[in-house]
């Protein structure tokens, strides 16, 4: 009896807690700030161990940020390894390496901090932003997606500020700013290159010749950025560098995507551009879909399929980047029909690509019994192919935002 007591008390105190937090966002973006700082100094304190060859800390990707501008601005390919510095290759554009100045002057313990903040405040605020989803379903949204965002912040990656960037653009394309949006876009794509995709949601929106006349001319403007601190001959230096980067990676890696299904089907020499077409065919095909583009939802809908397009039908793909993903299923469920199949795969996706992938899962049983980046990646590729043909099914009589779950 005392046992039952116990626990109803402790249910009734997390539901209190819950819903006081619903509906005051400042304890949401309070509880967020303890998150970064706390995986910041957990990251310092560990100090450094030993891989690629070396000691190195638990934040090398910041380290890899962070000291990019320092090797543009002396004018050094900021693509060869720097092993004295940090594990692993920078893989980001000489534009990117610019926009690290700030962070580059700063102590690196500070300047994580401050990183791992960005990351998650514009993440989550480009998702409070979204006025078609219900405001009563955003907490549930962000507590979706916390695992995601905590590993890809342990990283120290940008899969965050990538997804909240294609948000933001999202948000304003909503309020006919287009112009701030392909600011946005922009962005993204000289963080990393496939966010490009993003100028696709330009598409969905009044006057848009003009919204990729702004496109280009920010294009243009972050593509000549490093000119500040660089000149022309040593900027087109290191994008060849970058290039031939890149060449390398398509032609090694696979990551956690559908590429590691398709690749026991389909031709050995080809199957990366036979996946790589096919996913552009769906990515493309709900576009056709003209009369549906003056409704929110259909737009929202899309803006989920590109997200988690984004990162299956990438052959870069590690377990960080699936905070992309799994934002765009989060923005998928929340705001479709009630259905028991979109609330298992809502389940078995938070279960297998997100949870499976912790230490609550002991490693003998997640090592020795799964491939983890069939695991990781499987149940995310089902949700894009069903809000793929729930797309290009729907019709514009029967289409609403759905808030009353």
């Amino acid at each position: 009896m005392i046992k039952n007591n116990l626990l109803d008390s402790i249910k009734v105190r997390a539901r209190n807690i819950f819903f006081y937090a619903q509906k005051n966002q400042w304890v949401v973006f309070c509880f967020l700030f303890l998150v970064s700082v706390l995986i910041s100094i957990h990251n310092i304190s560990l100090g450094v161990y030993h891989f690629w060859g070396g000691d190195y800390t638990f934040f090398n990707n910041f380290l890899i940020f962070k000291n990019s501008f320092s090797h543009l601005l002396e004018n050094t390919n900021l693509y060869q390894p720097y092993p004295n510095e940090y594990a692993d290759l920078y893989k980001y554009s000489p534009t990117f390496a610019f926009i690290m100045v700030l962070f580059n002057y700063l102590p690196s313990n500070l300047g994580l901090v401050l990183w791992n903040c960005l990351n998650i405040f514009v993440l989550c605020g480009a998702l409070y932003l979204i006025k078609s989803i219900d405001p009563s379903k955003k907490i549930f949204l962000l507590v979706y997606i916390l695992l995601e965002l905590i590993l890809s912040v342990q990283n120290s990656q940008s899969n965050c500020i990538l997804a909240g960037l294609t948000i933001i653009s999202f948000n304003l394309l909503e309020k006919g700013k287009n112009n701030q949006a392909t600011f946005f876009i922009a962005l993204g794509s000289f963080i990393k290159i496939y966010s490009i995709v993003g100028c696709l949601l330009l598409l969905l929106y009044p006057n848009k010749i003009k919204s990729l006349i702004y496109f280009a001319m920010w294009f243009i403007i972050f593509l000549l950025l490093p000119l500040v601190v660089i000149d022309v001959d040593s900027l087109i230096w290191q994008y060849k560098n970058w290039l031939v980067l890149l060449s390398k990676d398509e032609k090694e890696s696979i990551g956690m995507s559908l590429y590691v299904f398709t690749q026991y089907f389909l031709p050995v020499n080809f199957f990366k551009l036979i996946t790589f077409l096919i996913g552009t065919l769906f990515l493309f095909t709900p576009l056709l879909k003209f009369k549906l583009y003056s409704n929110s939802l259909f737009r929202l809908n899309y803006l989920a399929l590109l997200m988690i397009w984004l990162v299956v039908f990438n052959y870069k793909a590690e377990s960080p980047t699936y905070a992309i993903a799994m934002t765009g299923v989060a923005i998928w469920f929340f705001t479709s029909k009630k259905s028991k199949m979109n609330f298992v795969l809502l389940l078995l996706t938070l279960m297998f690509t997100s949870i499976w992938c912790t230490d609550i899962i002991p490693s003998s049983v997640r090592d020795n019994w799964s491939n983890i980046n069939q695991v990781k990646s499987f149940f995310p590729i089902l949700v894009f192919f069903k809000l793929y043909f729930d797309l290009i099914s729907q019709k514009v009589e029967n289409i609403e935002i759905h808030t009353s779950q």
